[in-house]
């Protein structure tokens, strides 16, 4: 008789996430307060376009519902809030419904009874024809940009996890994983990694979870204030006012700094999910600051670095060390700037319709990938025991460091997003002849 009680308390006792997404007047009062105050500042300052407005309006609504659904109804109910969303966010009905259809087909053919290769195989080639369809423009105006945005990079990922899972898929933590609500008005968006959005959901206290995401939020909106005054300031140096090498060194830091809004949009995105249960790691760590490639590595966009690591460099790390340790790096650290280099053109072929693939996109990754290398072996080179400055010295080396990877990243920068390779060098000479 006691051990059936005991079975009966245990069967009836919340799971971890139960607690953890249990529900509080006072906090959640706390959080809703903070969440006025930030679709005040939205709305008043006109952070970004109407689709974003309208985007946090539906978030934060729905998080007001959402806190107070039982856990087994929360994520359902964002999954159809995020699925609505898209209805009226663009407008589009055709558009979406293709997205969307595309996606339930998807998963219908990873649920097949069959092999994995072939579930892989037949998805491939529903990409393979979409691409043709693409590249023949005989796909919606639009459709190929929301579609690359959802499935590009976040398809990869949901492959190589479901290759490595003992389960079949299910369709609740595949909708909210592809249909995401920031991301209808975020085209670029962090590649979040499947496995990890499954382990942190409610991994903690829902009230920090959701306070760490409005924090980030905060972050990401300064970053967007600042990216907007940047490009007021920017605007002065086109090409041909920059005549002077002030001038110059000001357009070359100005350009990579702009890069803040890409950041700012990555803290939002993340935070909002935050709201949702979702304790995703951060997207960006003070990369200004890096003190050198392998730091900014580890520091900017870590969403693609764990992506690339996972699928990239482990993959070929673990089958090539039995060769030598160090060369197993070597190749796989060469093998995942080569992929980044393709990934990119692969999204400006989705998001933009051209492949990218110009000169200086190649020379910036070769560079880049180059020098990263360089930097690995001389790091790793470097033996455990040895001295290191100490004091005034060590904190002005470091400083030392960090301008130098400032300004070796702004100068490739630079490259990377001038239009063509004829126009960043005249960009860099045209103030000699100017004088």
């Amino acid at each position: 008789m006691s051990a059936a009680i005991s079975q009966a308390v245990t069967a009836s006792a919340p799971t971890g996430r139960e607690r953890f997404a249990a529900t509080d007047t006072r906090k959640f009062l706390v959080l809703a307060a903070q969440v006025v105050l930030l679709l005040a500042v939205f709305h008043v300052y006109q952070i970004e376009n109407f689709i974003f407005e309208r985007m946090v309006w539906i978030a934060f609504g729905a998080f007001a519902i959402h806190y107070w659904l039982p856990l087994r109804l929360k994520e359902m109910f964002l999954v159809a809030v995020s699925v609505a969303a898209a209805f009226w966010l663009l407008g589009d009905v055709r558009i979406v419904g293709m997205v969307v259809g595309i996606g339930l087909l998807f998963f219908g053919v990873l649920r097949l009874p069959i092999a994995f290769v072939w579930r892989g195989l037949v998805v491939g080639l529903i990409f393979a024809a979409l691409i043709a369809g693409n590249v023949t423009h005989r796909l919606p105006v639009g459709f190929p940009a929301l579609f690359g945005s959802l499935f590009m990079f976040r398809m990869i990922i949901y492959l190589y996890d479901l290759a490595h899972s003992a389960e079949p898929p299910k369709l609740m933590p595949y909708l909210s994983y592809f249909f995401i609500l920031p991301n209808y008005c975020f085209t670029l968006f962090p590649v979040i990694d499947f496995a990890t959005m499954r382990r942190t959901y409610y991994q903690r206290d829902t009230h920090l979870i959701a306070q760490r995401g409005l924090h980030w939020i905060v972050r990401g909106t300064v970053q967007l204030v600042l990216a907007r005054i940047l490009f007021y300031v920017n605007d002065r140096y086109t090409l041909d006012r920059v005549d002077t090498l002030p001038a110059l060194i000001a357009t070359i830091i100005l350009t990579y700094l702009l890069y803040i809004k890409v950041s700012g949009h990555y803290h939002i995105a993340i935070g909002v999910l935050h709201l949702f249960g979702y304790d995703l790691p951060e997207t960006y760590r003070n990369y200004f600051l890096a003190s050198s490639l392998t730091d900014f590595w580890r520091r900017a966009n870590i969403y693609w670095k764990d992506f690339m690591v996972k699928i990239v460099y482990y993959p070929i790390f673990f089958q090539l060390r039995g060769r030598g340790a160090l060369m197993a790096q070597i190749l796989a650290t060469i093998a995942v700037f080569f992929a980044t280099w393709g990934l990119h053109a692969y999204q400006s072929f989705w998001l933009t319709g051209n492949w990218g693939i110009r000169a200086t996109d190649s020379i910036f990754w070769a560079l880049l990938g180059a020098i990263f290398l360089i930097t690995m072996l001389w790091e790793n080179g470097r033996k455990p025991g040895s001295r290191k400055p100490q004091g005034w010295l060590q904190k002005l080396l470091q400083a030392f460091r960090i301008a130098f990877t400032f300004s070796l990243i702004a100068f490739l920068w630079s490259l990377w997003t001038a239009p063509s390779l004829d126009r960043w060098v005249y960009l860099m000479t045209h103030w000699m002849g100017a004088r």
